[in-house]
């Protein structure tokens, strides 16, 4: 990789990522491991369409525990057949639904740092995580090649907005009780969709919510 690749994420590279979170998980009393990206450091620099999830769960069976980046290819599309996690299942069918590959896909999470459920983090390891998800992110969102971030939970939506300076644009249900779907604008236009948790709310497959989130692309 080149010098100017590796340095494209918040002002540090892919080892001293590594460093940092290894340095902070032991900070945060935490041992489950990190996974911020789940696609190749490279996909950074050529992704126009970013997914983030909140934070990973245990790691699937032979995955590595402590790692910055996939540099096997897009995580759901390498984990498929090993991962218990359901979110997989709908990335996989929400890419397909918008048309894009997920290769192409900037893949990661707001909170990097591995439990099996985020509520089995303190509120001071949630903030920290959260904070370190910010600064690493901060980077690539700010990137305008990045058109569209769709993010999946409440926390992803916060931090993709803010990075963006995205302003609420519209709401509408997503077809599944009171549960809605929101976007937001950037001043330069880009957009982040925000969905519920699909892990929870298994959107992508039912045709009414696949419509209301092909609505919210189509009327950008």
């Amino acid at each position: 990789m080149t010098g100017s690749l590796e340095a494209l994420n918040a002002g540090r590279t892919r080892d001293e990522w590594d460093q940092e979170l290894r340095r902070l998980e032991v900070s945060l009393g935490l041992t489950e491991g990190f996974k911020p990206l789940y696609c190749p450091w490279s996909t950074l620099k050529t992704g126009q369409v970013a997914f983030l999830s909140l934070n990973p769960g245990r790691a699937p069976e032979r995955a590595e525990m402590r790692v910055v980046s996939d540099e096997r290819g897009n995580s759901y599309e390498v984990e498929h057949e090993t991962t218990k996690s359901p979110l997989t299942d709908q990335f996989l069918k929400l890419c397909a639904l918008i048309g894009v590959a997920p290769h192409e896909v900037i893949t990661g999470v707001v909170a990097p740092f591995r439990s099996g459920a985020w509520g089995d983090l303190s509120t001071d390891q949630k903030r920290r995580s959260l904070d370190a998800g910010l600064e690493f992110w901060r980077e690539p969102l700010a990137r305008t090649k990045v058109r569209l971030v769709l993010t999946c939970s409440t926390e992803a939506t916060k931090v993709a907005a803010a990075l963006l300076k995205a302003s609420p644009d519209c709401e509408m249900r997503a077809g599944w009780g009171n549960i809605k779907l929101r976007r937001f604008r950037s001043p330069d236009g880009r957009i982040v969709v925000g969905l519920p948790h699909l892990s929870r709310f298994r959107l992508v497959g039912r045709p009414v919510s696949e419509a209301a989130i092909l609505r919210l692309l189509v009327n950008t």
